[in-house]
């Protein structure tokens, strides 16, 4: 897609092929300079480098300064958190992204019909009426545990994400089609809606290994067979 709207483009897909130039700007083994890039890393991971290179000193995670030309080889956190740089998931995505939003949100509209309950810790209710248990910032599907109103677990997942904090959401079902369990998605860009595309597997939970089906959107008179008048 990038291609067709002419911009060139190339496939990094190990950070030894990057490296500083001169001027302290990150180029690929070619030496054309990184200005856009599309990525399938998880901000957090990128997070995760600033953290672990800070670690137990705050003066210095203080005094952080993004962009600075190191003797290794650039880091995702390099790559990503610069100016001149573009990446087509901006980094204010991080705040939706985390789930320690959605009681939040719950809190702050808790009759709203697009929002489940949802809480920091499990309550009364949620046991009542079955809940999912998720953590704040997950991917793919990892680390979900789906429970029931008897308490049994439907469904569940592993994951590199052991270690964070969860919430607990009530209990929504997908809609089952065929035989498949169905999610809708859907997609912004500049704060509009841009795009949508179903998930579909024999799992109740969706994950990354879910198939992702052909969407087609029709006007309702095609589908009811109206003529325009």
């Amino acid at each position: 897609a990038l291609e067709r709207a002419g911009i060139r483009t190339r496939i990094i897909d190990r950070f030894d092929r990057l490296r500083w130039d001169m001027l302290g700007e990150i180029v690929d083994d070619e030496g054309n300079p990184v200005r856009w890039v599309w990525k399938t890393w998880a901000w957090e991971t990128a997070l995760d480098q600033i953290r672990a290179e800070c670690e137990g000193d705050a003066m210095r995670l203080d005094s952080y300064r993004l962009g600075e030309r190191r003797a290794e080889t650039p880091r995702l956190v390099d790559v990503l958190l610069r100016p001149e740089v573009m990446v087509y998931e901006p980094l204010w995505t991080l705040i939706p992204s985390n789930k320690a939003i959605l009681p939040v949100l719950a809190e702050l509209f808790p009759d709203h019909p697009y929002l489940l309950s949802t809480h920091y810790a499990l309550n009364d209710e949620l046991r009542h009426n079955g809940y999912v248990e998720k953590p704040i910032v997950g991917r793919c599907g990892s680390n979900i545990r789906m429970v029931g109103a008897d308490a049994d677990v439907i469904e569940s997942s592993s994951g590199q994400f052991t270690d964070r904090d969860s919430i607990y959401q009530e209990l929504f079902s997908l809609p089952v089609v065929g035989g498949l369990h169905v999610q809708m998605t859907t997609f912004s860009a500049a704060g509009k809606y841009a795009g949508s595309a179903v998930r579909v597997g024999s799992s109740p939970l969706i994950a990354g290994g879910s198939d992702l089906v052909a969407l087609r959107v029709i006007e309702d008179r095609d589908i009811l067979g109206l003529q325009e008048e």
